[in-house]
């Protein structure tokens, strides 16, 4: 793990003094573990956002298959020079080497673009997808592998473990990790774990995974490790801490659970556990009375049999907060607030579940005109850590799918660079396989904020290069929600997945995207 402010630096956030030695990113990589099975099979999606974000003309794209135990079994390439939403599909990777329709695969696929212009981050933006008819989940780009030795120390000054995702373990539901190996040969492979339940009992143990080959890719179910699984979470989520010794790649693990009864997956990435990071970088230097420590926006489902959970871990650096709650109106008026809503102590180590179905019933609140939430961390001492991560869990209560999204988001620091930044540049995929829905909103850490923003959405499609336009404004603290089974004109323009892009003339909008299905399952994630 590098600090926060090396990642600052190193990316160029707007209002960072940006290192002279910094090298350009010349090639930007991702590698994911596939699948194809009876029950579902594996993409991954992206937008040619280069073209726009960088203004690069044209991106090389290289696409390697392996197989699980790390052979390279196909390599081909792609020039991108055109901005429109493109996918690789593991069947037809399988159908160009004459793999029959019918086996079964587990391997990787790794992509690597190339430019002669720097592309900034080393890592693109991309969303693997898991699917059948009747679900998906997807997550965006976690693993990759090193550009080179100076990347690689860079990424592994501080080795901490990997947290921040919901486990279960029943006769129903099964929890997995999975990732793909770097060059090196791993000749013993070992996991130092501690669980923590619903009710914030600690476990702890260790296992070895053998060796593990070079580009090799990894499943390991939880409960063929771990003893008593299922009792130590009692049919209830719980988490996660997971110490290992792998080295040669940006260890971003695939993690989720699996469903056997109806056979899918729900999976997101894990996080830095950050729960014994002490020194000066891992904690906010930039106070600012006029800015919150952080907060973030998320939206809320809650109709029918619709439920959002917030899951807050235990894996932020040492210190202590007080959750500010608030619900928003689908109009930015502000329906609920409570400054003292919740204390958490990272030394008691618990792990807490906000049910918003269950707090909206009990404050009575009209729940047809609540539209999303924000929380606000206040840190004790202004000792404010650098990563703050939550979990996000939208899902549908009594329908096939026991499975919600579990999404993998950051609370937003208060920042005072941001408020001189004239404007953002986010971008999200639209699955065509269920009901997709997309949400984004006008909030600030800045506590006098009075902002609106002007925003401009596009519509990109796999046909070819054409895109749909439209305008919107959003006023502070208003969210929009746009329902594509709900837009005809957009409906008849995606024949298959797409993206949208939203330019807005103010820094502070944020979004998520979701797709829900009939059969209970809900996909989603942050945007770009």
């Amino acid at each position: 793990m590098k600090s926060y402010y090396s990642h600052l630096s190193s990316r160029k956030e707007f209002g960072e003094k940006i290192d002279n030695t910094r090298k350009p990113i010349l090639r930007s990589s991702a590698v994911f573990p596939v699948v194809r099975n009876e029950n579902y099979t594996s993409r991954i999606n992206f937008l040619g956002y280069w073209l726009i974000k960088r203004k690069i003309p044209e991106v090389h794209l290289l696409i390697t298959l392996r197989d699980q135990i790390g052979n390279t079994l196909y390599r081909k390439s792609k020039i991108i020079s055109s901005v429109q939403a493109f996918s690789i599909t593991l069947n037809s990777l399988l159908d160009d080497i004459q793999i029959p329709k019918d086996e079964n695969f587990i391997g990787s696929i790794e992509t690597e673009f190339f430019t002669t212009q720097d592309m900034v981050f080393p890592y693109p933006a991309l969303v693997l997808e898991y699917y059948n008819d009747e679900f998906n989940t997807c997550v965006h780009t976690l693993g990759r592998i090193y550009n080179d030795f100076e990347d690689l120390h860079e990424n592994e000054q501080i080795s901490v473990p990997e947290t921040g995702f919901d486990i279960y373990s029943n006769d129903d539901l099964n929890s997995f990790l999975s990732f793909v190996n770097g060059p090196i040969l791993n000749q013993c492979g070992k996991i130092e774990y501690i669980i923590t339940n619903s009710n914030s009992e600690k476990f702890s143990g260790s296992f070895q995974l053998d060796e593990i080959k070079p580009y090799e890719t990894k499943f390991i179910f939880l409960k063929d490790f771990i003893p008593n699984l299922n009792q130590l979470l009692g049919n209830l989520s719980g988490s996660i801490s997971l110490k290992h010794n792998f080295e040669g790649f940006y260890p971003r693990l695939l993690v989720g659970n699996i469903q056997n009864s109806f056979p899918s997956v729900s999976f997101t990435h894990s996080y830095y556990d950050c729960s014994s990071c002490t020194s000066d970088t891992d904690f906010w230097n930039r106070i600012d009375e006029n800015f919150y420590d952080s907060s973030v926006y998320f939206p809320l489902f809650l109709n029918n049999n619709q439920f959002t959970d917030l899951v807050i871990y235990p894996n932020f650096s040492p210190s202590e907060y007080v959750l500010h709650l608030e619900i928003y109106s689908i109009n930015g008026k502000k329906l609920f607030e409570d400054p003292e809503f919740q204390k958490v102590k990272s030394h008691d180590s618990k792990l807490i579940k906000i049910k918003f179905k269950e707090l909206i019933t009990k404050l009575n609140l009209p729940r047809n005109e609540i539209s999303c939430a924000r929380v606000i961390t206040k840190f004790y001492e202004k000792k404010i850590p650098t990563r703050i991560k939550f979990g996000l869990n939208v899902g549908n209560s009594e329908i096939k799918s026991k499975l919600p999204c579990n999404i993998c988001f950051n609370s937003n620091l208060g920042n005072p660079n941001i408020e001189k930044k004239p404007g953002s540049f986010h971008w999200s995929p639209l699955f065509k396989n269920g009901s997709c829905i997309i949400s984004l909103a006008n909030f600030s850490n800045n506590k006098s904020y009075s902002k609106p923003a002007k925003i401009s959405l596009n519509f990109y499609h796999e046909n070819d290069s054409e895109s749909i336009s439209r305008s919107i404004s959003l006023e502070p603290y208003q969210e929009f929600k746009l329902s594509l089974e709900d837009d005809e004109e957009l409906k008849k323009f995606f024949k298959t997945n797409g993206w949208m892009t939203a330019t807005a003339d103010n820094p502070h909008i944020q979004g998520f995207y979701f797709t829900f299905h009939p059969s209970g399952s809900v996909s989603g994630d942050h945007f770009f």
